[in-house]
């Protein structure tokens, strides 16, 4: 009789033993690569995918108009260094933004998609092909008034030319810190200020 009971109780605990091994391993969190799920809603990057496939996403905008900006600091930078240090004031900032949509809005009409998403990536093209548009852009809709300036050649009348705007001297010996400067009567001039 004592035989029966240990056999008993050895088969209780055994289907017990089983019996838990099946529960935990059903309620049990897997962790999944998530490059294996696909979602249809999504972008690779984890973005919702809204617009249908061949249009240019707000996303794909954002850091494009972003990197223009960046290099539009730099170029400013380049033919001005005086300016190296100061922030660029609102006015300043917002004509380096209008400059960067007409950039995209000749790149975005003169390229399509595809062939963008492909070519991003060559530091070189993507160089290339952001310079043309912003001397484009600063020649034919003088964006960037504030440092460049479009000044036309007489002998042809066709083409013009785009010159760096002569920076004024923030220092004069003429100007008192004290007075106001006066602004000429042409186009008034921004300058990069904090």
């Amino acid at each position: 009789m004592k035989e029966n009971y240990i056999k008993s109780i050895l088969i209780f605990l055994l289907i017990l033993i089983v019996v838990s091994l099946f529960i935990v391993n059903v309620t049990t969190v897997r962790a999944e690569d998530n490059k294996t799920i696909v979602d249809p809603t999504r972008t690779s990057g984890g973005f919702p995918k809204i617009l249908d496939e061949g249009k240019w996403s707000s996303q794909l905008l954002y850091d494009t108009i972003g990197a223009c900006y960046q290099g539009t600091i730099r170029w400013v930078l380049l033919s001005q260094p005086s300016l190296l240090g100061q922030l660029p004031g609102p006015m300043v900032q917002r004509q380096m933004v209008e400059h960067c949509f007409c950039v995209m809005d000749k790149i975005r009409k003169e390229i399509k998609l595809e062939d963008y998403r492909k070519m991003v990536f060559d530091q070189e093209w993507t160089g290339n092909i952001f310079m043309v548009k912003a001397m484009e852009c600063v020649g034919e809709w003088q964006t960037l008034p504030s440092f460049f300036m479009k000044i036309p050649d007489n002998e042809t009348k066709k083409e013009n030319k785009i010159i760096i705007k002569p920076e004024e001297s923030q220092d004069s010996p003429e100007e008192s810190p004290d007075q106001p400067k006066e602004e000429s009567e042409g186009s008034p001039q921004t300058i990069f200020q904090g």
